[in-house]
């Protein structure tokens, strides 16, 4: 009678174990992961900074070193105030090349903050005002494409400050998103199964 009732137990134990498990997996499936993404490009050197944030917990924060990935994958050398319009304009291309393939998920994304300022110069006035013309025109455009097709729930704030007297660039960029963690698990495995053709 008593090993009955101890296996009765273990039996009732481990169906409230196994419910509490699927009670936290459905909670964590349903749950909102925030995205927070700081990018910096200044003197040739590139950082990014993600985080991850579920159920209001930080289960992922790294900063990565991007300075040296051009190396193994044949990028400009040298980016500057002059050749960023025409980077972002690459980077625009990439997107609609993308675009049946993120479309759907981007329409569940939701932006809480996005800043995007580009301070530099080409050490000339003449052409660092066409310069500052062609980022800000550039940006409007990137930055259009894409808030076309997110949730957006905060003011974006998007800059060009010129620089007449010397020739440098820097970009600074953070945003901070939501998804539901279903969601961006399904759609990471559409974007594992779709073959992406990339502009050359």
């Amino acid at each position: 009678m008593e090993k009955n009732c101890i296996g009765k137990l273990v039996q009732y134990m481990l169906l409230v174990i196994i419910c509490l498990i699927a009670v936290l997996l459905l909670l964590v499936f349903f749950s909102k992961i925030v995205i927070s993404i700081q990018y910096t490009y200044e003197l040739n050197k590139q950082f990014v900074t993600f985080s991850i944030i579920v159920l209001r917990i930080r289960i992922f924060k790294k900063k990565y070193d991007l300075t040296d990935v051009k190396e193994h994958k044949n990028i400009e050398d040298h980016l500057n105030f002059e050749s960023f319009p025409e980077k972002i304009k690459t980077i625009h291309q990439t997107w609609k090349n993308l675009n049946r393939v993120i479309n759907k998920i981007l329409q569940k994304v939701r932006v809480h903050h996005f800043s995007w300022v580009t301070t530099g110069g080409t050490g000339d006035a003449f052409t660092t005002g066409m310069a500052s013309g062609g980022i800000w025109s550039v940006k409007g455009i990137l930055t259009g494409f894409l808030f076309e097709k997110i949730q957006l729930k905060c003011r974006p704030y998007i800059h060009v400050e010129p620089n007449f007297q010397q020739r440098f660039l820097q970009s600074d960029l953070e945003c901070m998103i939501s998804i539901r963690f279903g969601q961006a698990i399904h759609g990471l495995i559409k974007i594992i199964k779709t073959p992406i053709k990339l502009q050359n």
